[in-house]
């Protein structure tokens, strides 16, 4: 079973440090802090000594090669291997070998995105070391997170802007992360930051009016979607950038409808809100498959023109909406 984030922090804090740790979750941000705790916890004032291991990007062996490097003087080192279950082969069982029998003053963090993942490296790792939640917290959490996130910019907050903030940006703490610290940034000498002032910050507006356009267009609402769609695309939006959003809902609705109804939450970030996300399966049953992957290829069509050739970005839209609604 996984162990909470803020359990292993407390001990990182007060400088007990394990060898090895497994990370497990797609959070950047949650993923960011702890090897930056850790960092701060086992080289304090001195220079960080911190590489950065790559399965695909690097071979088993190279990867081993650099956990057993030693020196005369013993040095601290901390290494970040991303996707261990990459490493497979006699490599993968000289990685567990390692992970069971770490060399002193050598601190291994593993990182692995996928927080349900199963693999032979997983089950025996795990045996030896529990792995750390770094998921993007549920909604009751986020709250507290974005409290915090508004805090470090000294900075206080409406509750309505913290609900809007969890509704647009609750994908990842990385997102929300990104969009207090613009929305701060743009508030200036403001102490406070109150719902009227996000209709006047030009990327809480643009983000709100896509989600809207969105939401709409997985509603099936054939008018409002048009209507939307024609006030984004003239004042906010490129059909450039809609395709990618676009794309985003119409793949997460075909994955639905190819497990049966089950949605399963995607690994990475993507460019739809929490609140969207949440109503991908409602969203699939208004549309068939054979609608799904036409709208798909047509996106896919839309995107090579707008690309290699002049085509009206407006007009595009409006005939997408019209082609998979219509």
């Amino acid at each position: 079973m996984a162990i909470e984030l803020k359990t292993v922090l407390k001990t990182i804090e007060g400088r007990d440090i394990a060898p090895i740790y497994y990370l497990k979750g797609s959070d950047q941000y949650l993923q960011s802090l702890f090897i930056e705790k850790v960092g701060l916890a086992v080289f304090g004032d001195e220079p960080v000594d911190k590489t950065l291991l790559l399965p695909v990007e690097m071979s088993g062996k190279e990867i081993i090669d650099r956990l057993l490097a030693t020196d005369l003087f013993s040095s601290k080192k901390l290494f970040i291997l991303r996707d261990p279950q990459q490493v497979r082969g006699n490599y993968g069982k000289d990685l567990l070998a390692y992970c069971q029998a770490p060399i002193q003053n050598h601190t291994l963090i593993l990182v692995n995105d996928d927080f349900l993942d199963s693999s032979v490296f997983s089950k025996s790792v795990e045996k030896f070391t529990n792995p750390i939640s770094v998921q993007t917290p549920y909604t009751q959490n986020l709250r507290s997170w974005a409290l915090y996130f508004f805090q470090e910019r000294k900075k206080s907050v409406q509750p309505k802007v913290v609900d809007t903030l969890i509704e647009m940006t609750g994908d990842s703490l990385h997102h929300m992360q990104n969009e207090v610290e613009k929305l701060c940034l743009w508030s200036g000498n403001k102490k406070t930051i109150k719902q009227d002032d996000l209709g006047k910050f030009s990327g809480w507006r643009r983000n709100r009016q896509r989600w809207e356009f969105l939401t709409a267009l997985g509603d099936g609402d054939l008018n409002k979607s048009v209507s939307l769609g024609k006030i984004i695309i003239t004042k906010n939006e490129t059909m450039v950038s809609l395709i990618y959003p676009l794309t985003a809902l119409f793949q997460e609705m075909l994955y639905v409808k190819m497990n049966t109804g089950t949605f399963s939450h995607p690994k990475g970030y993507m460019p739809i809100s929490r609140s969207i996300r949440q109503r991908i399966p409602e969203f699939a049953k208004g549309f068939s498959q054979k609608k799904i992957e036409f709208a798909l290829k047509h996106l896919g069509k839309i995107e090579k023109r707008q690309k290699t050739t002049y085509s009206n970005g407006e007009s595009e839209l409006i005939q997408f909406i019209y082609h998979v609604l219509g």
